[in-house]
């Protein structure tokens, strides 16, 4: 069998490898604020704010925009119709580079410079909650993005479409939750 590499290939290589190294990177980071966040780490929480909005112009925002346009060059090469699951995608992937752009980008900013000024712990606690919040909402929709795209759900798929809507209200309920502490005797 030979295998012959034509631009369709090439264009959804690169989507693949942007996707894993975007949300792959920024999971990490996710993983990592959440532990430092429930082991009451302050420094190495910061620290982490630190690496996402270093990371932010260098992997996220570029990283989100190949994806955006090798995805894009997919439809055009493979000749896709607009269908449901490329529309779901397309409004996926404009919240969440809208929730990065105007929401987790200015979050994190603002976390780093109230970490500069005495006495601001708490609202710089505040704020890394409210972080942590909208990155997880982030993820759901991401992840949610991913499965459309793996699924390519049409309109006669409703039990695939309400079970996706379902767990992503679900999923968006769980991360947006106030976990309560559990005091051990």
């Amino acid at each position: 069998m030979e295998f012959e590499m034509d631009w369709y290939v090439a264009a959804k290589f690169v989507h693949v490898v942007a996707a894993l190294l975007w949300l792959g990177g920024g999971f990490c980071l996710l993983m990592l604020g959440v532990l430092a966040d429930r082991a009451g780490q302050r420094r190495d929480f910061l620290a982490i704010v630190g690496h996402v909005v270093r990371a932010a112009p260098l992997l996220f925002v570029p990283g989100s925009m190949v994806v955006l346009v090798s995805g894009l060059a997919m439809v055009w090469l493979g000749a896709w119709a607009f269908e449901v699951w490329l529309i779901l995608g397309l409004v996926g992937i404009a919240a969440t580079a809208g929730i990065g752009a105007l929401l987790l980008g200015p979050t994190a900013a603002r976390i780093l410079a109230l970490s500069q000024q005495p006495g601001s712990e708490g609202r710089v606690f505040a704020e890394g909650k409210r972080f942590l919040r909208l990155a997880k909402l982030d993820y759901v929709l991401q992840f949610a993005i991913v499965f459309v795209m793996v699924v390519k759900p049409g309109l006669a798929d409703t039990t695939v479409l309400f079970g996706l809507g379902v767990a992503v209200l679900a999923a968006l309920g769980i991360t947006q939750s106030v976990p309560r502490r559990v005091a051990f005797g």
